[in-house]
């Protein structure tokens, strides 16, 4: 199972990379979909925000990974210094998760049912 988990986190990571299309996507739609000025810059400064959020933890998940492949491959690491490193992971993983939902409850704030509709819309396109 450690195994199985181990290279789970290192072949697939973390997820926020593919975060950052999604929020690419959400940033197009504002830009297209909000014509009020004010809430489209307002929505767009919570974007950016979720943006460096994602990117800022793709680059730290990163640095987790390879210290984590380096205490893999060392022979004389204990299973208590790979469960110590996997368990700073798993807190980092967590603040991300909550730092992203409080984002999203932000834009949420800034958008009207109907403009956030039309943001997420699955019927949107802007390419």
């Amino acid at each position: 199972m450690l195994i199985a988990t181990l290279i789970a986190l290192l072949f697939l990571g973390s997820g926020a990379n593919f975060m950052l299309d999604g929020l690419d996507q959400t940033k197009d739609n504002v830009k297209h979909q909000i014509s009020d000025d004010s809430v489209r810059e307002a929505a767009l400064d919570v974007v950016k925000r979720l943006e460096d959020t994602a990117k800022d933890y793709a680059k730290a998940d990163g640095k987790d990974e390879k210290a984590l492949l380096k205490l893999i491959q060392d022979f004389d690491s204990s299973a208590a210094e790979v469960k110590a490193n996997m368990d700073a992971s798993f807190q980092q993983r967590l603040a991300y998760q909550k730092e992203m939902i409080a984002l999203r409850f932000e834009l949420k704030d800034k958008l009207s049912r109907e403009q956030w509709e039309k943001v997420f819309s699955k019927d949107t396109s802007t390419k």
